[in-house]
């Protein structure tokens, strides 16, 4: 797949979510993101490095520079409490579409588990609800509209796939195997 067609995700809060298990340098980062979520994204090392200079213009991540023998100084990237603060509220937010399912809803999967956070029952049911309200108005919507009119196979469309990814959802809540990060 191509680059372009993956599906976005905040790329600060990934690198944030990646600092919460400890300091890391910008390369250490990139790997870990290709690493450990290769299967949904992927991130060009310039995006990474702005997204860390941005990070830290705002406060949320501070770095020193760590000497190296035979080359220049290592920028080490720390979290700070603001930034904890912020990937807390992010990773705990349900995704408001369902496009947002396939990456960043898996990240905070990802990231609750990785991290041995607590909160992945409140955010499925969050997402759970969050679908099943959108799935709710949009079998309205298909209710009203012509079945001749080009919208009405729009939200065909939008209807399934809203009706999908709730399915995997509660699946997440009744499917009770244990899952293991891959390294």
């Amino acid at each position: 797949m191509s680059n372009s067609l993956r599906p976005s995700l905040p790329l600060d809060k990934i690198a944030l979510g990646f600092l919460m298990s400890g300091p890391a340098h910008g390369y250490d980062l990139h790997h870990r993101v290709a690493q450990e979520l290769g299967p949904i994204w992927h991130i060009g090392m310039g995006h990474l490095y702005n997204a860390l200079r941005d990070l830290e213009r705002e406060g949320r991540v501070q770095s020193t520079l760590v000497p190296q023998a035979d080359r220049p100084p290592r920028k080490v990237y720390t979290i700070t409490p603001a930034g904890q603060e912020d990937f807390l509220a992010w990773v705990r937010r349900p995704v408001p579409a369902v496009r947002d399912i396939r990456a960043e809803f898996l990240a905070k999967l990802y990231f609750l588990r990785a991290l041995g956070l607590e909160g992945w029952t409140e955010l499925v049911e969050a997402q759970r609800a969050l679908l099943s309200a959108r799935l709710t108005q949009l079998e309205a919507q298909y209710a009203r509209t012509d079945p001749a009119a080009f919208y009405h196979l729009v939200l065909d469309l939008r209807r399934r796939q809203t009706r999908a990814a709730l399915e995997w959802v509660e699946s997440l809540t009744t499917d009770h195997r244990p899952l293991t990060i891959d390294h």
